[in-house]
């Protein structure tokens, strides 16, 4: 028997939500299907919020990317940020990725993505964007129209812990599933718990 090479693992590092943020953010895609926006719109087991998108990488580095995220952790807060925007990459007039979004995510979420992208970056991972705090909520494949002005009630997002995950083949949808491969909580949530 050969052994087949292991495959590269995509990865990226984020933030999970909790079921209360992940509804409420699911109810705001569902108001915008209803407008008859045209868009591939995420499932609500799919959204989370993205801190540091690592790619493809060798199995072999695994150890070390779940070192980074416990490392990083341990030198961030808990805290929260409110969702309280409809918005889209580039913009709203020629919209490719529609997000629930902060109007104002803090200093505690632009420290939290320096802490995270720094010791990626010391791994030798490249950034080229701000981090953003945003939760995916559709995609579009050809921007035809602006999006549409939807106005939704202010989600909490509190953010505790820190999650690797995994960006895997769905074949049978034609998309792709997240899968957690490891998390970490922030330093208080542990010294919260230990305490």
């Amino acid at each position: 028997m050969v052994d087949r090479p292991l495959r590269k693992r995509k990865l990226f590092v984020g933030v999970d939500l909790d079921e209360t943020a992940r509804t409420a953010c699911a109810a705001v895609s569902e108001v915008l299907q209803k407008t008859g926006f045209a868009a591939r719109y995420e499932g609500a087991e799919k959204l989370h919020v993205t801190l540091a998108f690592l790619g493809y990488v060798e199995p072999s580095r695994c150890a070390s990317i779940v070192s980074k995220l416990a490392s990083s952790a341990g030198r961030a807060d808990p805290f929260g940020v409110t969702l309280d925007k409809l918005g889209a990459f580039p913009h709203e007039r020629r919209p490719r990725v529609v997000y629930a979004g902060a109007r104002d995510q803090g200093a505690p979420f632009r420290a939290l993505a320096q802490i995270v992208r720094s010791a990626y970056e010391g791994l030798g991972f490249e950034f080229r964007d701000d981090a953003v705090a945003h939760v995916t909520l559709a995609r579009v494949k050809e921007s035809r129209r602006p999006l549409p002005s939807i106005e939704f009630d202010p989600i909490a997002l509190e953010i505790r812990e820190l999650v690797l995950f995994e960006s895997l083949p769905d074949k049978a949808h034609n998309t792709s599933r997240y899968e957690i491969i490891e998390t970490a909580p922030l330093l208080r949530a542990t010294r919260a718990s230990a305490g």
